[in-house]
Order: structure tokens, then C-alpha cells, then sequence
């Protein structure tokens, strides 16, 4: 499962059937159904200083620059123009690069204050606009956003539940649950560029466990294991983010 962060990258595709004799003798081959109930997340923690100005988040220790919610754009040195709009516990943050539509995100507070839910559409360029939901829950903190969180759920519009999956000598067209099309991969770890400095590397480790590893800028951004039951019916998947916003996710797969 490729969370928001890596998704947006516009991937180089290889459809599945452009591998030689790709067939079913092999046990990862085939397409695989997320059993919906078995997803466990544990999601990061984070922590957000809001006042009249705007606010400031705060992962792993580390302090974002304060973001401004006067409704005017502000424009980063990557180029990146944001404008945040406040309104009372809620507030939205729109994002453009190079004049192009990139993150429209709305944060918003349950009635109770408890419960803070963040919207974002993500438009990836070249690609199909989706958007991401997550819910975190109050530590400690308030009123309003401010406080300490985590995060206690996630779902995206991309999800389609499918992992679809064929080795072919050394070689595999990789397939997660919200891309649209596989990418062809080396079974040896050899990374492959998906979109300026973020790659994928796919590794077989045994005949049972597939590592699936995504970077950005040389850093691992995301490990996924996928690990094969001795029968071949089942695939359970664990993905590990780590620092600034560790979190970590399993879920089970069930043969289609």
C-alpha cells in the first residue's frame, strides 16, 4: 500500500503481461484481496501551536516553519506558493507548484474537540487527482488544534484493495493497491526511479518475503514486507515509515 506521500509520484509503467511467461506455477503470481478487517495502524504522533497568527506543527521533535493564515499566498524556496485560511477550530491550506494545483487540505474538529480529521486533495502531476482522509485522536492540549495528537486512522480514494503480483525469472511487475498499473522491478534490490529522486527497489528475500523499499532523496521514506503463508493462500503486508512520522500498518491478503 503506497501512502499519499510516495503516490503522487508520476511512476514509470510496465504492464504485467510484457513479462515472458508469466504463469501461475509461481506462488506469488496472481492477484490478492485486502481483507479489510484485519488493517491495523499505528499511526504518528504530532503536535500543532496555533494562535491568531496561524499555527507551527510540530514531528519527531522537529518544528515545520510556522505557517501564516492571513489568506494570502506565501511561497516557499522550492517554489511552492501555500495559502491558509482560518475559521474558528478549523482551517484550510491550499498549495500550487509552478502555478499547478498540488495539495488542497481541510482540518477540521469533531464537536466534542477530541477528534481532528484532515482532508487532502493531492493532484500528482500528470496523474489522477485523489484524496487522502486521516483522523487522529487528542493526546493532551487544546483548545482547538492545539495540542498533541495521533494518528488513529487513514483511508485513500485511490484504494482499490488489489495487489497483483508476477515473478518472472528475475524479474517482477509489482502491482500495490492504489497505483494504476504495475512497474517492472528486479527481484535483487536494483532500485528503479519513479519520478525525480524518489525510487522503488523491490528484493526477494527467501522464497517467502518480498521487500518492497521506497526512497526520496537517497532517504528510506517507506519499507513494505510482503510475507507468503506456507500454503500460498495468504500475503500479510507490513509497511514501516519512519522518522519524522513513524508509523507502521498491516494488513492481510487473501488469494482472488
Amino acid at each position: 500500500m503506497t501512502r499519499f506521500h510516495m503516490s503522487v509520484c508520476a511512476l514509470i509503467w510496465c504492464a504485467a503481461g510484457a513479462l515472458p511467461g508469466v504463469g501461475q506455477s509461481n506462488p506469488w503470481n496472481g492477484s490478492w484481496k485486502m481483507d479489510v478487517s484485519s488493517i491495523k495502524y499505528d499511526g504518528p504522533t504530532f503536535s500543532v501551536a496555533m494562535d491568531a497568527e496561524g499555527y507551527t506543527l510540530t514531528r519527531g521533535g522537529k518544528a515545520e516553519p510556522k505557517r501564516v493564515c492571513d489568506g494570502q499566498p506565501h511561497t516557499a524556496s522550492d517554489g511552492t506558493a501555500t495559502t491558509c485560511t482560518s475559521s474558528g477550530s478549523s482551517y484550510q491550506v491550499d498549495s500550487t507548484k509552478s502555478g499547478q494545483p498540488d495539495v488542497k487540505a481541510t482540518v477540521s474538529l469533531s464537536n466534542d474537540g477530541n477528534m481532528m480529521t484532515r482532508k487532502a486533495l493531492i493532484s500528482p502531476p500528470g496523474g489522477t487527482p485523489f484524496t487522502v482522509t486521516t483522523t487522529a485522536k487528542r493526546l493532551s492540549g487544546g483548545p482547538g488544534v492545539s495540542g498533541t495528537w495521533k494518528e488513529v486512522h487513514f483511508e485513500e480514494s485511490a484504494e482499490t484493495g488489489l495487489l497483483t503480483i508476477a515473478v518472472s525469472g528475475d524479474s517482477v511487475a509489482f502491482k500495490e493497491t492504489d497505483d494504476e498499473k504495475p512497474i517492472l522491478c528486479k527481484l535483487d534490490g536494483t532500485e528503479v526511479t519513479l519520478r525525480g529522486t524518489s525510487t522503488m527497489a523491490v528484493k526477494l528475500e527467501g522464497s517467502r518475503t518480498l521487500k518492497v523499499t521506497y526512497r526520496a532523496e537517497g532517504k528510506i521514506r517507506r519499507e513494505n514486507t510482503f510475507e507468503l503463508s506456507p500454503d500460498g493462500k495468504t500475503i500479510k503486508e507490513t509497511d514501516v515509515t519512519p522518522d519524522p512520522s513513524p508509523s507502521t500498518t498491516s494488513m492481510l491478503f487473501h488469494k482472488s
